[in-house]
């Protein structure tokens, strides 16, 4: 390339330059207080061989360095995280978004060979450049784009683990001599086939491990059967925790299967119970929103509701009802026996303010009602 050229225009090298690094909310770490180094043309891009600006930076206390691995133009074409090449929006793997969406692998518009991946990034940013309009294959997973797998398997949290540090291999050895200042993991490394990950394998979609194990979790996710007793019309909804659940949003997901009859939220349990007027809207609600129930973006667990035994009151409880509504309300006093609560029942009532002088007793004045006993009541037995 002319010298010329490149006094002109800085970006005619190709290579890319940028300010900021397109990351997921997990990768990112949940220190508000970030630092990170930037370095210019630091390394290659795995999937392109780019040279590309390399972020670097330490998500939290405990965790270990992490830095970009793709460049920008990679991660845009894809709509992935620069560090785990993870979709920004699900978290879940190229391959499971594709197998979710019916987008065929050998079908796709990316290259897989090192060459022509390079040049269709080329083609790509200079397009951008000349134009400002974003290639329609950046646009093709946008918000509007779902499914029910997807639904089902998207994260609603961020996964801080996957910041963890490393496992230390001389601890594997039993080598380590560090104890508890050494800043890696003294636990033995998980085997398998998770352990046989590529970037590049993820980048395009094939032979992922993490999305075959995770569409084998989306198969054996089963549906809500439907209880043979009719009258149940109840759903019973799990995982309302925290006070961030509320009776109208739990109303904003539930409405558009059926009429509602009644929603009431168990705080103490983190639980509540959705009533439909309808057998047909109960039946609906819980098909359609089996496994796919995400509030404010808490997970929430969806079953059906369980017949309610009527209630048979006690004798015991029925003559306790009975008594209490014989003195107005006031419980009897403890220690005092039945017959004399006359006497006490009398001090309770609050009395009239006086018209002229005198101290007026309100209940809260009275010693009794801690426990003591007072003289003046005069019971013989107590004395």
């Amino acid at each position: 390339m002319a010298p010329s050229r490149l006094m002109s225009n800085l970006e005619a090298d190709g290579r890319e330059r940028s300010d900021y690094p397109i990351i997921c909310e997990s990768c990112l770490g949940d220190n508000p207080y970030v630092r990170m180094t930037r370095a210019d043309f630091d390394k290659e891009c795995y999937t392109c061989s780019r040279p590309f600006t390399v972020f670097r930076w330490k998500p939290g206390r405990d965790a270990r360095y992490k830095k970009t691995e793709i460049c920008q133009t990679c991660s845009k074409l894809q709509n992935v995280c620069q560090v785990c090449v993870l979709d920004l929006q699900t978290g879940l793997p190229v391959q499971v978004r594709n197998t979710a969406l019916g987008v065929n692998p050998n079908d796709a518009v990316l290259p897989k060979s090192d060459v022509n991946l390079e040049y269709f990034a080329e083609e790509h940013d200079r397009r951008v450049r000349a134009s400002g309009i974003i290639d329609p294959y950046e646009q093709e997973y946008g918000k509007s784009r779902t499914s029910d797998t997807i639904l089902k398997l998207q994260r609603t949290t961020p996964y801080y683990q996957r910041n963890r540090a490393h496992v230390c291999s001389f601890y594997t050895r039993g080598q380590c001599t560090r104890g508890a200042e050494c800043p890696y993991r003294h636990e033995m490394p998980i085997t398998g086939e998770l352990s046989k990950q590529n970037i590049k394998d993820r980048f395009h979609g094939v032979n992922d491990p993490v999305a075959l194990k995770l569409l084998r979790k989306a198969g054996e996710m089963g549906s809500l059967e439907p209880p043979e007793d009719e009258s149940i019309r109840t759903l019973y909804v799990g995982g309302v925790v925290d006070g961030r659940v509320s009776e109208q949003d739990l109303r904003d997901c539930f409405w558009v299967h059926g009429e509602i009859e009644s929603i009431r939220v168990v705080g103490q349990r983190g639980c509540a119970f959705v009533t439909y007027v309808t057998r047909e809207g109960a039946e609906k609600a819980a098909e359609e929103l089996c496994n796919k129930l995400v509030v404010k973006g808490l997970r929430l667990k969806l079953a059906w509701g369980r017949p309610q035994a009527p209630r048979v009151q006690d004798e015991g409880a029925s003559r306790q009802q009975a008594a209490a509504g014989a003195h107005c309300g006031w419980l009897p006093q403890v220690g005092v026996p039945q017959q004399d609560q006359s006497a006490v029942q009398q001090y309770y009532y609050m009395p009239p303010p006086p018209s002229q002088g005198g101290t007026t007793f309100y209940p809260s004045m009275d010693p009794q009602r801690m426990g003591a006993l007072l003289a003046d009541l005069k019971l013989s037995k107590f004395d």
